[in-house]
């Protein structure tokens, strides 16, 4: 007891030479979320090959589907990340869809605004576009802007023995992304019914398909695998939505189109005639029809002769076919992309768009496949000698203008081209406003402007209406403010004449909704969209693509 009472008198803490002091251990922190997320999602149709995994910004996806330019905006529940934010679905499930559209709706928007070297604003005034990957049971996809949306549908294929869903396809998902980039560059493409320039809208989709199929170095070992290297082989470069082509055809009441899997093949030799001329129907595979879908495959075409033209020229320097395929698509998709830029704003004529890639290609690529594009256009018949002397003289006599300063905003830009209206020889009396507008990484300004001039419907069975028909001005001032581009598109007797054929082919493709409902989606009961709607006497342009069914009468 003693010696514990001793113990305990001497217990106190002793000091020991060179110890270092006591520390507490570290709080427990949780580390940053990785910069990037896991994603399964198509390079191609399912029906073609499986869902890959791809290692994505995570800023893409978010943990809801949704970025500040895209977000899923589905009628089903929607997917969820795993606790690392990745988005791993299994095949065939409605998150499968939702993130497969994600993900390449907003990777297209990318390609396009590093093509165009700027950003690329939607028409509909939100920042942000909504996806829906089921919309509705179909076989159609389109873009509307009055929905601020791209829609995607989905339909059983017994003779596939899965369901289509066209928002598991890269190629669809990517070809109504471009009507919504397109209708941000030029919102009167949308608002105009001349036939040809709604196929140059759905080109320009399938444009957008082919130039997100080489973002991938998979899909371009691919494709030279399957063409050894000669682009004049079939690949799935050329094809356009394969599932929901072989789907369509094997569906159909002939036989003869069966082994064809794809909806569109850009490897063709259609030449130019108005499409006007062609009917209304679709054609087939050797055959161009007059209706837009298929008319536009001549543009395709053309474009993919360009693809082929610019790899040759990779090749030529030496590369390899996989890096000549990668050089092809970042070299033609800036230039066509400021060819669109430099465009008219109210009409988007092919041949308008062929001379503007070679004007592209002259002004920043030195001219340097500009032999190869002029010969792609004129074996098409897109071109002729003489559009090209026009085009030159044209150039020699845009106005002279400048400009000191960036617009800041579009009723600055519409009324600094009112004020000098009559200097750019527009008709009297015109007000301008302003569709859009933009600039790039350069300072070069690009202004479209639109302005609306009323006229009797003429079409029998449309008697007693009327109708806006839009005049534009394209433009484009340099870095150092200069006017280096110049259209002006009038309302002429030819213009209104090319409105009434498309109404008259509207009102035979059952796209004019002829009784008013006001504040209702013009979607028909068959989930393809109304173009026109008639209210109060006039006939109004409802901006939307036209999906593309094909599969029945009703829709063709």
């Amino acid at each position: 007891m003693v010696l514990c009472a001793a113990a305990s008198q001497f217990s106190r803490p002793v000091a020991i030479k060179n110890q270092p002091p006591t520390q507490q251990p570290p709080a427990e922190t949780t580390p940053p979320p990785a910069d990037t997320v896991k994603v399964t999602a198509y390079l191609q149709d399912p029906w073609v090959a499986q869902a890959v995994v791809r290692e994505i910004p995570r800023q893409t996806v978010g943990t809801e589907l949704a970025n500040g330019r895209v977000q899923i905006t589905d009628l089903r529940p929607k997917a969820t990340p795993d606790q690392a934010g990745n988005f791993m679905m299994q095949p065939g499930s409605d998150g499968d869809s939702q993130v497969n559209a994600q993900v390449v709706t907003s990777n297209t928007l990318d390609m396009w605004q590093n093509y165009r070297k700027g950003p690329i604003e939607w028409s509909f005034g939100s920042p942000i576009l909504d996806v829906v990957p089921h919309k509705k049971e179909g076989m159609n996809a389109y873009y509307s802007r009055w929905e601020g949306s791209t829609n995607f549908f989905f339909q059983d294929s017994p003779q596939l023995n899965t369901t289509v869903k066209t928002a598991n396809s890269l190629d669809v998902v990517a070809h109504e992304t471009g009507h919504g980039i397109l209708d941000g560059m030029k919102p009167g493409y949308l608002g105009t019914n001349d036939r040809e320039t709604g196929a140059f809208h759905e080109a320009f989709g399938d444009c957008s398909a082919m130039l997100a199929t080489l973002q991938d170095a998979e899909m371009r070992d691919k494709i030279i695998q399957q063409t050894g290297g000669d682009l004049s082989k079939p690949n799935a470069l050329a094809w356009l939505a394969e599932e929901f082509g072989k789907a369509r055809r094997l569906a159909n009441d002939d036989p003869s189109d069966d082994d064809r899997a794809w909806l569109r093949n850009a490897q063709n030799s259609f030449t130019y005639v108005k499409p006007e001329t062609l009917g209304d129907g679709r054609g087939d595979d050797e055959h161009l029809g007059g209706e837009i879908h298929s008319f536009g495959r001549l543009w395709a075409g053309a474009f993919y002769d360009c693809l082929k033209v610019t790899y040759e020229d990779g090749l030529a320097q030496n590369m390899a076919p996989a890096q000549a395929l990668k050089y092809a698509a970042d070299t033609l998709g800036p230039l066509f992309a400021r060819a669109v830029d430099h465009a008219p704003a109210s009409r988007g004529r092919f041949k308008d768009m062929g001379l503007q890639l070679i004007q592209a290609d002259k002004e920043t690529n030195n001219g340097h496949l500009g032999e190869g594009f002029k010969k792609v256009f004129l074996d098409r018949k897109i071109i002729s000698p003489k559009d090209l002397q026009s085009e030159a003289d044209r150039r020699q006599n845009l106005p002279k203008l400048t400009v000191d300063h960036d617009f800041g905003s579009k009723s600055e830009a519409a009324a600094f081209v009112n004020a000098r209206a009559a200097q750019l020889g527009l008709p009297q009396g015109v007000q301008l406003s302003t569709a859009s507008m933009s600039i790039n990484q350069k300072g070069e300004q690009v202004v479209n402007l639109l302005y609306q001039r009323n006229v009797p419907v003429t079409v029998p069975g449309l008697e007693g209406l009327t109708t806006d028909v839009n005049g534009g001005v394209t433009l484009v001032f340099d870095a150092q403010g200069k006017l280096s581009e110049f259209h002006h598109s009038g309302v002429t007797s030819e213009t209104v004449q090319d409105e009434m054929e498309g109404i008259a082919y509207l009102q035979r493709k059952s796209q004019i909704l002829e009784d008013e409902r006001r504040g209702m989606l013009f979607t028909r009961d068959d989930g393809k969209p109304y173009l026109a709607v008639v209210r109060d006497g006039k006939l109004v342009r409802v901006p939307s693509s036209a999906c593309d069914c094909g599969c029945c009468s009703k829709c063709s």
